[in-house]
């Protein structure tokens, strides 16, 4: 008699297919794709091609530095990247139709700094790393807050489930 039950492993295949056929891996290969190839982001991001590749089969995601290198290199909106909401693209093709300029912060594109929206990150930031118990160093949340603040710009709204995403990449 034969055991009908799923092992392990095949219960693991299918949830890696899952993941790399939806959600943030798909986004991701839509990206790499229209970049060029995994070997040319991960050269040009400082990581190895296994760790994109892996990014791609839904098995680890980016850290937060990572994301922003990968969207800053391809003009690609991190809230669109790691959502899947708003536009993908952050800046236009340049004429050569290969490289992108680097979506503009808030501060270099010449905007004031919002603070009612700086402190709605803040709290909600805070809220989320009480909730998952998680502790940074002043580097990666610094970082996290620039990250969340221009995604806040971007869609005009903070967003908890992005907090909630980019914190554990973070973490």
């Amino acid at each position: 008699m034969t055991d009908a039950t799923p092992s392990t492993r095949d219960r693991m295949a299918d949830r890696r297919t899952r993941q790399a056929s939806s959600g943030f891996a798909l986004r991701l290969r839509e990206v790499i794709e229209a970049h060029g190839s995994a070997n040319s982001i991960a050269t040009h991001i400082d990581r190895s091609e296994g760790a994109v590749r892996k990014w791609l089969r839904g098995e680890s995601e980016p850290n937060v530095t990572d994301l922003r290198a990968v969207c800053e290199l391809t003009g690609t909106s991190i809230e669109w990247l790691a959502s899947g909401r708003g536009p993908r693209d952050t800046a236009s093709v340049s004429a050569a139709g290969q490289e992108r300029s680097p979506p503009p912060s808030a501060e270099a594109a010449g905007k004031p700094l919002n603070r009612p929206r700086l402190e709605a990150v803040l709290e909600a930031l805070d809220a989320e790393i009480g909730r998952q118990g998680i502790q940074l160093n002043p580097a990666k949340r610094s970082l996290l807050i620039v990250t969340l603040y221009e995604l806040c710009l971007e869609s005009q709204k903070v967003d908890p489930q992005a907090v909630a995403r980019l914190l554990r990449l973070a973490g």
